[in-house]
């Protein structure tokens, strides 16, 4: 039996123990702690970060989680979703335009000086369980040019709505054909690239018109908006400012919780 250790033994069993160290510290890293958080979840914040290092007394700093996350984002661990909004899904959403184009078009060269955004119901025909019989179009621009705007879409052959109320759809309101439904800008700083609503503005209004005008149920709108946040990525951090303004910021962001986790 060999009582004493050689020289390359000994090197070699310190080697292993320096590694197995190492290991511990990897596994307890702030990198490895926010990676193992934020890979169960589709989407997640600086503020959730912060706190789940609390609950387990990892010391930590700000910039140094800044720091740790900006890393992460360049290596692709992780993915951008707006200022202080993270996401594990690389794949970001690509709207289809099609269904608005001709339409934008169209009002953009006989009013090329009109401020308006537009979206329709037929960019989310991939998401609905129940598809409409109808698609409706949705034109956003200030009040005081939507009469204007009014008469102008009832030359080329739309059923065109001025700002109808609840009431005013269930009386009055029956999307036959083509149908635009016109509503005054909420801000000049809403989501939209050109005159094209982006999807962050889709899902806030969304909300709005399924309650204003019963354009879908609440179980259709979060299987809708589940889909979206669940296979591609968005700007959570514009969609909420956007919800802010429009006065829902709490309840999009209680459709967010939901669907954050995997």
């Amino acid at each position: 039996m060999v009582r004493y250790l050689s020289d390359k033994l000994k090197l070699y069993i310190i080697r292993r123990r320096s590694t197995f160290s190492g290991e511990i510290m990897r596994k307890n890293s702030i990198k490895n702690r926010i990676y193992n958080y934020g890979r169960d979840k589709y989407y997640f914040n600086i503020r959730e970060i912060r706190k789940h290092l609390n609950q387990h007394n990892i010391e930590y700093t700000d910039e140094n989680v800044k720091k740790t996350l900006y890393r992460m984002h360049m290596d692709q661990l992780i993915f951008d979703a707006g200022k202080g909004w993270y996401s594990s899904i690389k794949e970001k959403y690509d709207l289809n335009k099609r269904p608005v184009e001709k339409y934008v078009n169209a009002i953009a060269k006989d009013l090329p000086f009109l401020e308006f955004s537009c979206w329709s119901t037929e960019q989310l025909k991939s998401f609905f369980h129940h598809l409409p019989s109808q698609f409706i179009l949705f034109i956003f621009s200030d009040r005081e040019f939507l009469s204007a705007l009014k008469d102008h879409l009832e030359t080329i052959e739309f059923d065109v709505f001025l700002n109808p109320s609840k009431a005013e759809v269930e009386k009055y309101v029956h999307f036959r054909g083509p149908s635009v439904i016109l509503r005054p800008s909420i801000t000049s700083r809403e989501p939209k690239e050109g005159h094209f609503a982006r999807i962050e503005k889709i899902i806030v209004d969304l909300y709005m018109e399924s309650k204003k005008i019963n354009l879908l149920d609440d179980e259709e709108y979060r299987r809708i908006v589940k889909n979206i946040l669940h296979n591609f990525r968005i700007d959570l951090a514009d969609m909420l400012e956007y919800a802010e303004r429009r006065g829902i910021k709490s309840k999009i962001a209680n459709f967010v919780r939901d669907c954050q986790i995997k």
